[in-house]
């Protein structure tokens, strides 16, 4: 799973006319059929603490108490780059927290996007600090009590808006309060998330090739949300040795860390991938096949870099020795 929790960036409209992993025509199948049955099902909520603060007041942010991100994997300095504040519209705090964690929070709901790019040097900023993209804003002067916004503070790695979260708190200016500081919360704790493995059809396939992988029948994502065909950028093929599918089930925050083996296909658009294509995310190696001689579980994963949510498009259990198909 990769470690981004929501995304605001805008959305880029990704050409289906190429494919990275794929050179099969639009109109040609492939020969391994994913289907919603393969799919994995997960659930996921979120409780952001919130600080209540002076209204109309330049307010001293740190975030030295960060030691880990929304998954329990512990950050340094060097792993936040981006400090960002987002005025939400005519949403309470806890339909933004539904609408993070079921990846549907609109851009249009984002009324106001402010950006502090921050390194190891520093573990504190002032609110007057942050801009629209270089831009100076009265920051102090927006930053008021209102029934009609929610604020939300997020500590990123990496600078693109919105991606790369690691950890969120909420602001609530308040006229009667005087507090001018906020120290956001480590992000441990924070995200609630289960994902079923156990229920779903494993997708069989040969242990030889060829291995073009076809997700056009595929109608949901795991959360049950229409699949967002544009934006996956990737495929993961993991294997695990010695685990079973409930090892994976109850570590799937660390489904990367613990895999004996990922391999990686990059996409550019397009509904197929030519699984031989794959290389070996440590070694560059090509990916050779599902014929092994140690036991243990077959992974993949449809990924998109760019959701609001890290959890993988689709997931599903391998079952190799079959005829391919879903």
């Amino acid at each position: 799973m990769s470690r981004d929790i929501v995304s605001f960036s805008v959305v880029v409209t990704l050409s289906l006319a190429a494919c990275g992993g794929s050179s099969t025509p639009p109109s040609v199948r492939g020969n391994v059929l994913l289907a919603d049955k393969n799919n994995y099902s997960t659930t996921a909520s979120l409780t952001v603490p919130t600080v209540e603060t002076a209204s109309a007041m330049d307010l001293d942010v740190c975030w030295t108490a960060v030691s880990d991100d929304l998954q329990c994997h512990p950050v340094t300095g060097m792993d936040l780059n981006n400090l960002s504040l987002l005025r939400i519209s005519h949403l309470t705090q806890q339909q933004v927290q539904d609408a993070l964690a079921d990846g549907q929070l609109s851009m249009a709901q984002v009324a106001g996007y402010l950006e502090k790019h921050i390194d190891a040097s520093t573990t504190c900023a002032k609110l007057s600090e942050l801009s629209f993209f270089g831009t100076a804003i009265d920051v102090p002067s927006e930053y008021v009590e209102s029934e009609s916004f929610s604020y939300l503070l997020l500590v990123s790695k990496g600078t693109v808006p919105g991606i790369g979260a690691r950890t969120m708190t909420f602001l609530k200016p308040t006229a009667s309060s005087t507090n001018t500081h906020v120290d956001i919360s480590t992000g441990c704790g924070m995200l609630d998330f289960s994902a079923d493995l156990a229920s779903l059809t494993p997708l069989a396939i040969s242990t030889a090739g060829p291995w073009m992988l076809d997700w056009r029948d595929v109608t949901r994502d795991g959360q049950g949300n229409p699949v967002p065909f544009e934006k996956i950028d990737g495929v993961t093929i993991g294997f695990y040795a010695g685990k079973t599918v409930a090892d994976l089930q109850a570590h799937i925050f660390d489904i990367e860390l613990i895999a004996t083996t990922l391999w990686d296909v990059k996409l550019t658009g397009g509904k197929t991938a030519d699984l031989s294509l794959a290389a070996d995310r440590a070694s560059g190696a090509a990916f050779t096949g599902f014929d092994r001689t140690d036991t243990g579980t077959w992974m993949l994963a449809l990924t998109c870099s760019r959701c609001q949510t890290p959890a993988p498009v689709v997931l599903t259990i391998l079952a190799p020795g079959g005829a391919g198909g879903g």
